[in-house]
């Protein structure tokens, strides 16, 4: 009885792990990843869904950036526009 209560319960963490992981890498939308450029200091002046990327434009220290992020809003590319 003891292994029986053992493996069942090694098989629920399992499969609520496996539920948590499942949640945090859900796609976040074009503005939540806006408001993690405004957060770091950027006026975000335009947005754009382009082959899965997201891609801005933005104001920061009064120059023009182009910043692209994956659908988790980590930053791929930030580069000032010239």
């Amino acid at each position: 009885m003891r292994p029986f209560f053992k493996s069942s319960l090694l098989i629920a963490a399992g499969i609520i792990g496996m539920r948590g992981m499942a949640a945090h890498a859900q796609p976040r939308t074009v503005s939540e990843c806006a408001q993690k450029l405004t957060a770091r200091g950027f006026n975000v002046i335009d947005k754009d869904i382009d082959d899965g990327l997201y891609e801005f434009g933005a104001i920061k220290n009064n120059q023009k950036w182009d910043v692209k992020m994956d659908q988790q809003c980590n930053v791929l590319l930030e580069r000032i526009d010239n």
